[in-house]
């Protein structure tokens, strides 16, 4: 039996690794300009992937055949994802 470690480190691999959804992520990322964290993990969902800052759903990623890699903020995003701009007094 897997333990939830283990299993939680696998699922992180395999999506960092995954060629199409990491193509769909970064198109999302570059069309608004916002950069991951370096320390964001992946998790899996029933028909989606997220991406994580900490504890944290920043970001939800659709899968086929359901849908073909929708990027869909949380309301986390705003918080890790964008950095509020500066009001000048």
């Amino acid at each position: 039996m897997i333990n939830t470690k283990e299993f939680m480190e696998s699922d992180h691999v395999f999506w960092k690794g995954h060629e199409e959804f990491q193509k769909a992520l970064q198109a999302y990322l570059a069309e608004r300009d916002l950069s991951l964290p370096d320390d964001v993990r992946y998790g899996s969902g029933i028909d989606c992937a997220f991406v994580f800052a900490g504890k944290f759903p920043i970001l939800r990623v659709g899968l086929p055949p359901v849908s073909n890699y929708p990027v869909l903020e949380t309301e986390h995003t705003d918080k890790y994802l964008r950095v509020p701009e500066a009001i000048a007094v």
